[in-house]
């Protein structure tokens, strides 16, 4: 009898060993879970990034074509100047001459009381409504975006620099 009763003690303790191996703590659960969670959280960041980089590539490409639309009409506001009898800059923009500017994405205007033109975006930009601003009697350009949250926008670093 003391052959059985050792051998039931032995396997007793074998099979409890054996599940303090397989048992999983609470801290490592955890630890697992943690892991888990970076990698998704990276690895959905960075998708996210690249989808906002693409977005904003393809607003800076639609931005670089206003540029020498919007250059044009500022040297012909210029030359109009230096031609006109009393040196002011023009209350219209037909008297530019400038014939046919419309654009895609962009809504160009005159401001003939503050003499400065207006690029204001549309709906095919990805955001309405964001305007840019040349004022030609500061030479300087601004940016006004009513959600600049919102991607895409308009950065100050892609406006042309004199």
């Amino acid at each position: 009898m003391s052959d059985t009763k050792n051998s039931t003690v032995t396997q007793t303790s074998s099979v409890s060993g054996l599940a303090e191996k397989n048992k999983v703590s609470l801290v490592e659960l955890i630890m697992i879970l943690l892991l888990v969670g970076l990698v998704f959280v990276f690895f959905f960041g960075m998708r996210q990034l690249k989808i906002d980089k693409a977005a904003e590539a393809i607003a800076k490409s639609k931005f670089e074509a206003l540029v020498p639309t919007l250059q044009r009409a500022i040297e012909a506001a210029e030359e109009f100047k230096k031609t006109d009898d009393f040196g002011e800059y023009p209350f219209d923009i037909s008297q530019l001459n400038l014939g046919d500017m419309e654009m895609e994405d962009f809504l160009l205007e005159y401001d003939g009381e503050n003499y400065a033109f207006v690029a204001t975006t549309k709906e095919s930009f990805g955001k309405a409504d964001i305007k840019v601003t040349y004022v030609l009697a500061d030479r300087s350009y601004s940016v006004d975006d009513p959600a600049p949250e919102r991607k895409p926008t308009i950065r100050d670093e892609w406006l042309p620099q004199e």
